[in-house]
């Protein structure tokens, strides 16, 4: 370390024949990644892998731009560990895509068809280069934009009993902010009310997210590493709109 005492002597000291140190040079900064947490490397592009199903071991394309936190790949596979034959048949709505391969790894485990909302047109173009890739772009359906302004035409009152797998993945930081939070609770409080028998919400949060400030429910959390997930199922009555028009 520069301007370390010599073993010999005081701080500055040297011996016969030595050369007089010079100024001690800047130390270099620490590198930081997209969180600003020092030493560790940045996003970089590369392959997330599908865990499960009938596509497992292929890869979903990541364009490792620092907007997109991808779940790290033993988390999503305890995800659909958990729900299990939940997601055959079902319709996915993953309402902060991302990558989509939430949305993706849905279709791979046997859902019937997907909706990947996502407000960045970069990674609107990777989700659908994947879809296309793997042959599954009739099956998902990727809606750019606001997922504030989007959810609440998707997640009306349905015509049909099919069940959703709804995923509620957000930055993080989105469950801090009042607001944010506020638009997030209203739309678990629509999935709960409108969402057929059979359909599951989960939402991904950090551990210390007090869930406390979650919509009040039978909310079953599993935590891995800083990373919480809460699975919560919608009661019997649904919001199915079964009316016949009167004559």
């Amino acid at each position: 370390m520069n301007g370390k005492p010599n073993s010999r002597g005081g701080r500055g000291s040297t011996r016969r024949g030595s050369p007089k140190p010079g100024p001690p040079k800047a130390a270099k900064p620490a590198r930081k990644n997209s969180s600003g947490a020092a030493g560790e490397k940045p996003n970089q592009p590369g392959k997330l892998r599908i865990i499960g199903g009938d596509m497992r071991g292929r890869p979903v394309a990541y364009h490792g731009a620092e907007f997109t936190r991808p779940m790290k790949d033993n988390i999503r596979e305890n995800l659909f560990n958990i729900l299990g034959r939940a997601v055959r048949g079902s319709i996915v709505f993953d309402l902060f895509s991302g990558t989509g391969v939430l949305a993706i790894e849905s279709i791979s485990r046997g859902a019937a068809t997907a909706i990947a909302v996502e407000q960045s047109r970069v990674a609107v173009r990777f989700i659908r280069d994947s879809c296309d890739t793997l042959g599954i772009g009739n099956r998902v359906r990727v809606l750019p934009g606001d997922t504030y302004k989007i959810a609440p035409r998707l997640l009306k009152p349905p015509q049909d009993d099919m069940p959703w797998i709804v995923y509620l993945c957000p930055p993080y930081r989105m469950w801090d902010d009042q607001n944010d939070l506020a638009a997030l609770n209203q739309m678990i409080l629509t999935t709960l009310e409108n969402a057929p028998p059979g359909s599951v919400l989960v939402a991904e949060t950090e551990r210390v997210f007090d869930h406390d400030r979650l919509p009040p429910g039978n909310w079953d959390l599993r935590e891995y590493g800083g990373t919480r997930l809460a699975f919560i199922e919608p009661a019997g009555c649904c919001g199915l709109d079964l009316s016949v028009p009167e004559n």
